[in-house]
């Protein structure tokens, strides 16, 4: 009889920020969603964020790319439960967003002035100027194909 090693089990994946944003489609209709992992809910807001209200600013210009979401009672974005006390906050898809479907990508928290306010650099896919291609063009950042 012979034998031979095992091989070791594959490294782990890096762990990732707690942040994560993407695009889904639901009965045609665009939407974007924030996750947010229960520990970074805790290191950003001091608490679980499960059931408050949020506001959200999309950035434009020298801030394309990030997204600030203020914990605000009047505000029309709820946190919603996920697994493991993750929350989410589903939102509209604006203007400057891919028109296809995304998978989640990781985010970084680019400023945290308090704990009812951050603000987040979103994937690249969500610059237009990032993107490239055909979405660049829509949004007049490059030259279409002359016709």
């Amino acid at each position: 009889m012979s034998f031979t090693p095992v091989p070791l089990p594959p490294a782990k994946a890096p762990a990732g920020t707690g942040l994560s944003f993407s695009l889904q489609f639901f009965r045609n209709v665009r939407k974007a969603r924030m996750t947010i992992r229960a520990g970074m809910q805790e290191e950003l807001f001091g608490k679980s964020i499960i059931g408050e209200n949020f506001t959200a600013q999309v950035g434009r210009g020298t801030d394309e790319g990030k997204l600030r979401l203020i914990l605000d009672p009047e505000g029309g974005l709820v946190a919603k439960a996920s697994v493991s006390g993750t929350a989410f906050i589903s939102m509209g898809a604006w203007d400057l967003l891919p028109k296809d479907k995304r998978p989640a990508g990781s985010c970084k928290v680019v400023a945290n002035p308090s704990q009812t306010e951050v603000i987040v650099q979103l994937p690249d896919w969500c610059k237009p100027s990032a993107t490239g291609g055909k979405l660049a063009s829509e949004f007049g950042l490059t030259r279409g194909a002359k016709k």
